[in-house]
């Protein structure tokens, strides 16, 4: 039995993990951007700085605060996408002196 064990524990950690999708905002409508994050619950969304020519910038997207870590909560953004801006939220840090709610 405790081989049969072993074997399992070794054949799900030799399993690939799960990798985040990445796509390229601009190529994008808003729509099918929160259709990603809403089926995949996080996605990296690239796209150009609008103030700086030639530096792409990028985020983890999210669909609720549990893909957050815990001391981070949600911020509402938008970003760029192929029909104009598209709001979408990420997590950010919370301040170190934060409590619950008061943070939210």
């Amino acid at each position: 039995m405790s081989r049969l064990l072993a074997i399992a524990i070794f054949l799900i950690a030799a399993m690939p993990a799960e990798a985040i999708s990445r796509y390229s905002a601009l190529q994008l409508s808003c729509g099918e951007i929160t259709a990603i994050i809403r089926r995949d619950g996080a996605a990296i969304f690239r796209y150009p700085s609008p103030r700086r020519t030639g530096l792409t910038l990028y985020d983890r997207y999210v669909r609720h605060s549990g893909y957050c870590a815990r001391h981070q909560s949600l911020e509402k953004v938008y970003i760029p996408s192929a029909g104009g801006q598209c709001l979408v939220q990420h997590c950010v840090s919370r301040p170190d002196n934060c409590i619950g709610a008061l943070c939210d």
